[in-house]
């Protein structure tokens, strides 16, 4: 079926529109690179919803976030606090059910989403969010994942589907949503 909605994905207005339907109090995110859907979010949040951004800057080898020129861009954010922060073990740091819209891109693959699944969920509030990037089979498929022999996301989604709400969308990159 012909449709204008179908001619391209604006994977920032879906992180506008959930954070506008969400109205969270508490929104986490783990991979900055440049600040494109931490723009969203701090722009769609109300000014009293917690913003906690973490990426591991330097630390990581491939493609990563410059510290000064993130801390600069999101200064005027009173409600925005980046950090140093690795994914596998800031969850010790975090409360259960705490989080309203938790956000991961930090290179995802399947050990990724397995590690949300066993771990992340239950840091989640009743109706959270998950947003991952990732999920499509296509993303599955390039370069650095099948160079670097990577698990793949799909085959985790799957194991989980029956469980949890979780929708796909888009092909490249695609994001991944569940609902808790």
């Amino acid at each position: 079926m012909k449709s204008s909605y179908t001619e391209n994905i604006n994977y920032g207005n879906i992180f506008s529109i959930i954070t506008f339907l969400k109205n969270p109090k508490k929104i986490v995110e783990f991979g900055i690179l440049n600040g494109y859907s931490l723009k969203e979010f701090t722009e769609s949040a109300n000014s009293n919803c917690s913003i906690e951004a973490y990426d591991i800057f330097d630390n990581f080898t491939g493609n990563h976030a410059n510290k000064d020129t993130i801390y600069k861009t999101f200064e005027k954010y009173s409600n925005v606090k980046i950090e140093y922060g690795d994914f596998y073990k800031k969850i010790e740091e975090i409360d259960d059910k705490s989080i309203d819209i938790l956000h991961i891109d930090i290179a995802n693959n399947g050990d990724v989403y397995e590690f949300i699944f066993q771990n992340y969920i239950q840091k989640m509030n009743t109706n959270g969010i998950i947003i991952l990037e990732g999920g499509a089979i296509e993303r599955d498929n390039i370069e650095w994942m099948n160079k670097y022999n990577k698990p793949k996301i799909k085959p985790i989604i799957d194991k989980y589907s029956n469980i949890y709400n979780i929708k796909t969308v888009g092909t490249m990159p695609s994001i991944t949503l569940i609902k808790i």
